[in-house]
């Protein structure tokens, strides 16, 4: 019986690759924690004033309500409720800015644009309102929690995977499990979706 090119467990497994890992691997929440140990910059966020790095607003930026685009592309991005922990789709979350939007001088506060909203459910939406948890985001999404008791946080969007690299969106596709019957066929475990 020939030799099976798969290993038989994973202490048999090959070492990984030399060199950089893959797009979208590699960032996990203790490195960007690390990160802000090290450089208390990152702590005001990538765009601390609200505006995306840009010099002029946007069309829209300056209605305190997203319009249909900018609010497909932050629910896409977030996936669910931003804070640590909350699992509530971002179809039914509130649309947050980071940098409080400005009513009276609108073009002076934080701008409605994707790079300046998250998704919130309403229970976190209230406890950011009152104060008690700020957020900054850094780039690809990231965002940074910080408490009133000077607890910090990492989120990652949990909707669609971005880089700064080529800025492309990646979404997670899962697949579906398919095993092969004595035929020859293949079988999946869940019926077909019609």
């Amino acid at each position: 019986m020939p030799e099976s090119p798969i290993p038989s467990s994973w202490w048999d497994r090959p070492p990984p690759l030399p060199g950089p890992p893959p797009v979208g691997e590699g960032t996990t929440i203790a490195d960007v924690l690390n990160r802000l140990d090290t450089d208390a910059t990152l702590r005001r966020g990538r765009f601390p004033d609200g505006h995306g790095g840009q010099a002029q607003p946007p069309h829209g930026a300056l209605t305190y309500r997203p319009d249909a685009s900018t609010t497909s592309m932050v629910r896409t991005r977030d996936g669910h409720c931003r804070f640590p922990g909350c699992s509530v789709p971002a179809a039914r979350c509130q649309l947050d800015h980071i940098v409080a939007f400005t009513h009276r001088n609108p073009i002076a506060g934080g701008w409605t644009i994707p790079s300046n909203l998250q998704c919130l459910c309403q229970f976190h939406h209230n406890l950011k309102t009152m104060d008690r948890i700020t957020a900054t985001m850094l780039a690809g999404g990231i965002l940074v929690w910080s408490s009133s008791y000077g607890t910090t946080t990492v989120t990652l969007p949990g909707g669609v995977a971005m880089t700064d690299l080529d800025n492309t969106l990646v979404p997670h596709l899962p697949r579906r499990r398919h095993r092969q019957t004595a035929d020859g066929t293949n079988e999946t475990d869940e019926p077909p979706p019609f």
